[in-house]
């Protein structure tokens, strides 16, 4: 081999070398086995999943994680994807085009259209909010078309736990359970909020709402509308909005009994 062969040979594997250190050192970060997913909205708008398979096979159920207003996928659920791997469960973190970085890190589907901004986030607050509906069905079609689950659990927290019980009540064949926190209850999602669906859900579901929150009017109202649908609805303690009240570090409390309830759940879905 020539000098100069060589030193091509070298710099390529150097660089090689680089990029895989590079990737190597991204999942080390966060200690998780993950894949990134893309799809497309029936609106053309392309969305953006994280797939925490916690090494676990396609026999495993898989759960739909969809984030809070002002948020993305990976960074408000990343604290709790080893406890659900650990408990046997595969999960997929969206990235939904109403969202943004509030607990860090950077939401893809936004990010991959900044042209788009008056389609991703209108000024109107209620075409906003439902209008995220059609990345939560390009997802659920997603997952069924790649055969990662045949009937998927779905979980919600905010305005994504009120379009949660819209993706259930829409596609009852095709979701297994759903959980929503905090799930909004508000005049301005009044097309889209939860009790519009709550007598439409015919799988198991459960809601969880902080105590802070459950004194409001509409809070109040909302759960006497489930609970008469026969949704099971719980109070956390010293919880915060949304599904952040599972999480130490955002509470600022312990948490534990609450994922209990949320694991014993989970594992009664048939």
């Amino acid at each position: 081999m020539t000098n100069l062969r060589k030193l091509t040979y070298l710099f390529i594997f150097s660089l090689v070398s680089s990029f895989c250190g590079l990737v190597l050192a991204k999942e080390s970060s966060n200690g998780l086995a993950s894949k990134t997913l893309t799809g497309k909205a029936s609106d053309g708008v392309t969305f953006y999943g994280e797939y925490y398979h916690g090494n676990l096979d396609k026999s495993s159920p898989l759960i739909l994680l969809f984030h809070q207003g002002g948020s993305n996928g990976r960074s408000e659920f990343e604290p709790l994807i080893p406890w659900l791997n650990g408990l046997g469960y595969r999960a997929i973190a969206w990235d939904q085009r109403t969202g943004g970085n509030i607990y860090g890190g950077e939401n893809r589907t936004i990010a991959g259209h900044p042209e788009s901004p008056e389609i991703l986030l209108p000024e109107n607050r209620e075409a906003r909010y439902c209008g995220a509906y059609l990345d939560f069905k390009g997802a659920l079609d997603l997952v069924i078309e790649k055969g990662l689950a045949e009937k998927p659990i779905v979980w919600g927290g905010s305005y994504a736990g009120a379009l949660a019980f819209q993706l259930a009540a829409e596609n009852p064949n095709l979701v297994k359970g759903l959980l929503a926190f905090s799930p909004s209850s508000g005049q301005w999602m009044a097309k889209c909020r939860t009790r519009n669906w709550a007598d439409k859900i015919a799988m198991p579901a459960i809601v969880f709402r902080p105590e802070s929150e459950a004194s409001r009017a509409n809070s109040v109202e909302q759960r006497q509308i489930l609970e008469s649908a026969d949704i099971e609805f719980h109070v956390v303690e010293n919880g915060v909005h949304a599904s952040s009240m599972l999480v130490e570090a955002r509470t600022e409390h312990d948490m534990s009994d609450v994922r209990a309830t949320v694991a014993e759940w989970l594992q009664k879905l048939p």
